[in-house]
């Protein structure tokens, strides 16, 4: 991974936030117009909670 200080920041606080999440679950992260901090040509990724499944709410 690589980017400036602030995007790579933001993607730090994103994956904390997934790995906090209680109830399983995933994130799908990837690039559309105006991305905060992604840039064009980014690749997607899907982030599964440490905590497996799927949500329940």
């Amino acid at each position: 991974m690589e980017g400036d200080r602030q995007g790579l920041t933001a993607l730090a606080d994103e994956l904390r936030s997934i790995a906090r999440m209680d109830d399983g679950g995933h994130q799908h992260i990837e690039y559309f117009p105006d991305h905060c901090y992604l840039a064009a040509g980014s690749l997607a990724m899907v982030v599964k909670s440490p905590h497996g499944g799927m949500p329940t709410r």
